[in-house]
């Protein structure tokens, strides 16, 4: 039987990491060096390797302690900085840990050596508790894989992502997406609005001001929306990263953020502009993401999603995991495992995560009526939405 160590890094070689993650078919973007690392000061990357008796790399967990929100926050929020952070420090993973084995044993002797080196970070940064999701693609997550992290004090909660094979033809995947949505794309293009790949730091910029007034409408601020321009622009230049924009008259209206890695695309973030009733760009920029992925090579599309519904008409409540659910993916099951290490801070946590969301859903709901009503006031009495 083999056997397993761990070390810990804040620092490695991206070209040696990203290397290495190659080796798994279900690595994506978000375990790679350059989603970890950030330049903001809230964030520090943890490269873990799990190694053989050899020294050979078997398993690997990129994570970021995140101290708090950094980017979004309203002002008032901003004012008890100091204690939100004292209740938000948390360690996150996304779409990991990876593994360089199948046989079912060692990787649960891999698990058990990433899991405990996740504790050595949790301690060393004083977390209030950890997160993780594991990755959909990962087809060996069993019971047994479950019931470790478990046992190791993790709870477990069931999430659902859709995902498309894109071996299949452009054809096919066009007739798997619901007619509802062909609908509107074909009237996307009729109306003229225009999909692209970015191409230049100039539509970076555009992109990233559309993004501060999506913020805008639910009640956030950003101070510095360039603050990562230079991140975004050499991951969109090395292909890590792809940035997807739609325009309608000229103005940019929508945009994808799509991460890409190892053959797997993923919905990051996308933005849209709400001074048009009838906007139609985030489902033109879809379809044409979807397409320019199976155009150039990928294997897979995962759309992203969300906790799982006990039911169609549960899932059919939440809009946005409904609409991710018209694009013909496959519905496949992924977990999100949380520690709590400090389980009054956490409880403080979840409270005032509740009210920050309520809050930006109240002032989203608010402004988006005060558009609604405007634009209501500014259109001839004739004219009617489709």
């Amino acid at each position: 039987m083999p056997h397993y160590h761990f070390k810990i890094l804040t620092e490695t070689d991206a070209q040696q990491w990203n290397d290495a993650l190659k080796a798994s078919t279900y690595s994506t973007f978000f375990q790679t060096h350059e989603y970890l690392k950030s330049d903001s000061k809230d964030r520090v990357p943890i490269f873990i390797y799990v190694l053989d008796q050899n020294n050979v790399v078997v398993g690997q967990l990129g994570m970021q302690i995140i101290g708090t929100t950094v980017m979004y926050s309203s002002h008032f929020f901003k004012k008890i900085t100091k204690l939100v952070s004292s209740i938000t420090k948390r360690g996150i993973w996304v779409y990991g840990p990876i593994m360089r084995v199948n046989d079912k044993t060692q990787r649960l002797e891999v698990l058990q050596q990433i899991l405990k080196a996740v504790d050595e970070v949790a301690t060393k940064y004083d977390l209030v508790h950890v997160e993780g999701q594991t990755p959909p693609l990962d087809l060996l997550i069993d019971n047994d894989y479950k019931t470790m992290l478990e046992k190791n004090q993790y709870s477990k909660h069931n999430f659902i992502t859709f995902v498309s094979d894109l071996s299949q033809t452009t054809d096919v995947l066009w007739n798997n997406v619901s007619k509802k949505a062909r609908g509107d794309v074909t009237r996307a293009q009729k109306r003229n609005f225009v999909a692209k790949e970015l191409q230049t730091r100039d539509e970076l910029k555009q992109y990233l001001i559309l993004n501060q007034e999506w913020a805008q409408t639910k009640g956030l601020t950003i101070a510095d929306p360039f603050q990562e321009i230079d991140v975004l622009w050499k991951n969109h230049t090395k292909g890590h990263e792809r940035f997807f924009l739609a325009f309608a008259d000229g103005k940019l209206i929508s945009g994808v953020r799509v991460g890409c890695f190892n053959g797997i695309c993923y919905t990051n973030f996308v933005i849209n502009s709400y001074y048009d009733s009838t906007n139609l760009g985030g489902t033109l920029l879809t379809w044409h993401v979807l397409e320019w992925a199976q155009k150039n090579g990928m294997k897979f599309y995962d759309f992203s999603g969300g906790p799982k519904p006990v039911s169609t008409s549960e899932q059919q409540k939440h809009s946005l995991l409904f609409y991710k659910s018209k694009w013909g993916g496959k519905e496949m099951p992924y977990y999100i495992f949380i520690k709590s290490r400090k389980k009054i801070f956490y409880k403080l946590y979840l409270v005032l995560f509740g009210l920050v969301r309520n809050y930006h859903n109240f002032r989203k709901k608010q402004i988006k009526q005060k558009i609604n009503k405007t634009q209501a006031n500014n259109l001839p009495a004739e004219i009617t939405d489709e």
